[in-house]
């Protein structure tokens, strides 16, 4: 899905360009279809001014360079272990070390990725190693950023793409 400017504002609290946000949709979207071998189906956008509340299993990416920022993926605590199970090729019985180590990497590829695709669209950046916030209901705010959230449908249960990114001076 591809939108026009979400304002035309350039100060801190400016929206970013959809066409960012596209890249980590993009990226989270083709990682997990790859990775699970099964589709993904795209939601449509929202805009998020407010602190998010966490869901079961949240992983975190921090961005700077360019742009500054961060990317979430959330999830269900049984969505992450069906992903993980699919991707490791094994049933996962509970989230413990190595099912926690494979999402942390499934958000790390996806940033990874979503970094090569601002890159192309002129942006240099660099990405933090993924944390984990495991439990619903913690306050995750990205202050003065905004945040744009898409979810994803998959096979697995939904995964929801939070980018809260702006241009760096």
């Amino acid at each position: 899905m591809t939108m026009p400017d979400l304002s035309p504002d350039t100060g801190p609290r400016a929206p970013m360009r959809v066409q960012l946000v596209n890249c980590y949709v993009r990226a989270a979207a083709d990682v997990i279809a790859t990775e699970t071998g099964s589709p993904v189906k795209r939601g449509g956008v929202r805009l998020e001014r407010d602190a998010f509340t966490s869901e079961e299993v949240t992983a975190i990416v921090g961005v700077n360079g360019a742009m500054g920022g961060s990317f979430y993926l959330s999830m269900s605590e049984a969505t992450a272990l069906s992903l993980v199970s699919s991707m490791m090729g094994q049933a996962m019985g509970e989230f413990d070390e190595l099912a926690q180590s494979g999402i942390a990497e499934l958000a790390n590829v996806v940033a990874g990725a979503a970094s090569v695709g601002l890159a192309d669209l002129g942006y240099t950046t660099n990405i933090t190693p993924p944390l984990l916030l495991l439990g619903a209901n913690a306050k995750i705010s990205s202050v003065e950023i905004q945040r744009l959230v898409v979810p994803l449908g998959t096979n697995h249960g939904n995964v929801h793409v939070h980018v809260a990114l702006r241009e760096n001076a």
